[in-house]
């Protein structure tokens, strides 16, 4: 499968979010709704045993036990749908920032390895490295974003004529134990001509959390990195 960049949305899909409803909002709804099932259901069971105490009342027990099963699992989709559209937001809040700057990049959503946090903090102290980070791959360069509010910032820039080769390791993802996962390994040359490595791990979309593996799309990627650094 090849690489499919980063797509931004445009003006007139932008303008059609304006008027959805937010996540939270249709949250509030849904839970208003799942409380008044709950309280229809209530009513009517002090109904009936008012009027016939002797009732069966086991059909509503077993109805709000299915509401409220069904009310739960409910909210908790919507609380997890609405994070990861949070995510992909601010995943797109960037792309947008960057491509204002350089509309000819291309985009690769990523994680970064232990040893990226490593370099930025020597690098950028100043500058925390959130879970979610963007690279842009231009015709010089290749730079390191993430999001700071609604800013992006630029935490590293590698030009092409300076990158020596491109390919994976196998690293332990932070955060999941003994668990690994493929880096892409870009060795370069800094300004002060040591020899340096950023690494980082490869979202499978943007706005998701979920580490690229081994396979036809991690493969395209490198091919083509290594080709913008040849024609660099």
């Amino acid at each position: 499968m090849p690489w499919r960049p980063d797509r931004v949305p445009g003006p007139g899909r932008a303008r059609d979010d304006q008027h959805r409803w937010s996540s939270a909002g249709r949250l509030l709804v849904l839970r208003w709704v799942i409380v008044g099932v709950w309280v229809a259901l209530l009513t009517a069971r002090i109904i009936v045993v008012t009027v016939h105490p002797d009732a069966d009342m086991r059909a509503f027990g077993i109805a709000e036990a299915v509401a409220v099963t069904a009310g739960v699992t409910i909210v908790v989709l919507a609380v997890v749908r609405a994070r990861a559209a949070g995510r992909r937001r601010a995943d797109d809040v960037l792309a947008r920032a960057v491509r204002r700057i350089d509309p000819t990049v291309w985009l690769v959503p990523a994680a970064p390895t232990q040893e990226l946090r490593g370099v930025i903090e020597a690098a950028r102290p100043e500058v925390p490295l959130t879970a979610r980070v963007t690279w842009a791959f231009g015709a010089t360069e290749a730079s390191l974003w993430e999001l700071d509010g609604r800013r992006a910032t630029r935490l590293l820039v590698i030009r092409w004529s300076r990158v020596m080769h491109v390919g994976t390791e196998v690293v332990l993802v932070p955060g999941a134990g003994r668990r690994t996962a493929p880096a892409v390994a870009v060795h370069y040359v800094r300004a002060d001509d040591t020899t340096a490595v950023a690494t980082f791990f490869v979202r499978v979309a943007p706005g998701s959390d979920r580490l690229l593996g081994p396979g036809a799309r991690l493969d395209d990627l490198l091919a083509r990195l290594a080709r913008e650094r040849i024609v660099a």
